[in-house]
């Protein structure tokens, strides 16, 4: 299970139509259905109904959908956190004689 995968199901679960799901992610339409017969292998269950071009959820589907939500949004906070970790932060601790904290630090401080 990737997260490419959870992200195609989620937006497929929205739209219930995989041509328009491969258009608003840029993937083709084969590559998303493709995936998802992927992901529904790997869980031994469909997630959705086929009904000609049209696609329907099924029970398995809107459980996972939950999960899904779930773990899509945990993983936009942790890229969050740790995407602001490029910027220096945290304490800095400059140790010094009395002589240079008095005279030189003051000056290069400001």
């Amino acid at each position: 299970m990737e997260i490419k995968q959870l992200m195609m199901f989620q937006t497929a679960s929205k739209v219930l139509n995989f041509t328009k799901t491969a258009q608003m992610l840029g993937y083709a339409q084969s590559s998303i259905t493709a995936n998802i017969v992927a992901l529904e292998e790997e869980l031994g269950t469909p997630l959705f109904e086929r009904l000609g071009k049209r696609v329907i959820l099924t029970e398995a589907g809107k459980q996972f959908q939950q999960y899904t939500d779930k773990i899509l949004g945990l993983t936009g906070e942790a890229l969050e956190a740790v995407g602001g970790m490029n910027e220096p932060s945290g304490i800095l601790r400059i140790c010094a004689s009395e002589t240079q904290c008095t005279y030189r630090l003051p000056h290069i401080l400001t």
